[in-house]
């Protein structure tokens, strides 16, 4: 835990110095998970082998909120045990680059790192003599659950009760796995297929889900029937506005004060 409480006090120290509140520590199980993977299958990708992108992890785990990963990675020519010390500062270092030097990923760490709509974090590092894995999950946790998200005979539901987040839309991306999806730079979501709505309501250029609960207060409840015949990698995602006035300026396009505080993700066979 020391080395983690150190990370995170260092990504804090960033944060601070951009002008961004500070992020606590959640253990949510899929940062550990996910560089134990890349370390035992020597893999260096948002993606698993098998083209699953890591939402589909943070959802499988127990996690019933917002998340974006970013990872970093160092390799070292010869062979020798890597003690603590040099992890941390390993590890620092490349949180240094993700937020001052990621002018080749387009600034994506940067603004995945210093999001003020994310609260909490999950950081992981794993290591052997040549290796080096940081994974750093970072937690939009803006939800009092009643009722986690789940699935039962193609319907989705969920309940619960809204801290400061004021939702704005809910949306629907299927991804279809592919193994050359781990030599991506990147991850997404995979393509835009629905979006959800009250009766009366309709979405001008995608599929309009009828809710046949929708509220979106203080309080929310959400329960529709999930779109048939769409196999692969589902993603719910809530987005909602920060009404919180904070000041940043994000450099790879995302929208300032878009949050999405729930990133849902399961299987489907298309039944």
């Amino acid at each position: 835990m020391s080395l983690i409480k150190n990370l995170i006090e260092y990504l804090n120290r960033i944060r601070l110095e951009n002008g961004i509140p500070h992020v606590s520590y959640e253990n949510s199980g899929v940062s550990s998970f996910r560089v134990n993977y890349m370390l035992r299958e020597q893999i260096f990708s948002h993606y698993d082998k098998n083209g699953i992108h890591p939402c589909y992890y943070f959802t499988k785990v127990g996690n019933y909120y917002g998340s974006e990963e970013a990872i970093g990675y160092a390799e070292y020519s010869q062979p020798w045990l890597r003690e603590g010390v040099t992890v941390i500062n390993t590890s620092k270092k490349i949180m240094y680059n993700m937020v001052y030097n990621d002018e080749e990923s387009d600034w994506g760490h940067r603004d995945t790192l210093l999001n003020p709509c994310f609260n909490y974090v999950d950081i992981s590092v794993a290591w052997n003599s040549r290796h080096i894995y940081l994974n750093i999950t970072m937690i939009a946790k803006w939800i009092h659950w009643d009722v986690y998200p789940s699935i039962d005979k193609g319907k989705f539901y969920m309940r619960g009760k809204l801290l400061e987040m004021r939702p704005k839309s809910i949306l629907i991306f299927r991804d279809i796995p592919n193994p050359c999806y781990t030599s991506r730079k990147y991850y997404d979501l995979g393509k835009l297929i629905a979006g959800i709505l009250p009766k009366g309501f309709m979405y001008k250029d995608i599929y309009t889900i009828t809710a046949k609960k929708y509220r979106v207060d203080e309080e929310l409840e959400i329960e529709f029937s999930l779109p048939t015949q769409e196999n692969g990698i589902l993603t719910v995602v809530l987005i909602a506005e920060d009404p919180r006035g904070i000041k940043w300026e994000p450099k790879s396009g995302k929208s300032i004060n878009q949050c999405p505080i729930l990133t849902y993700a399961f299987k489907s066979d298309g039944h």
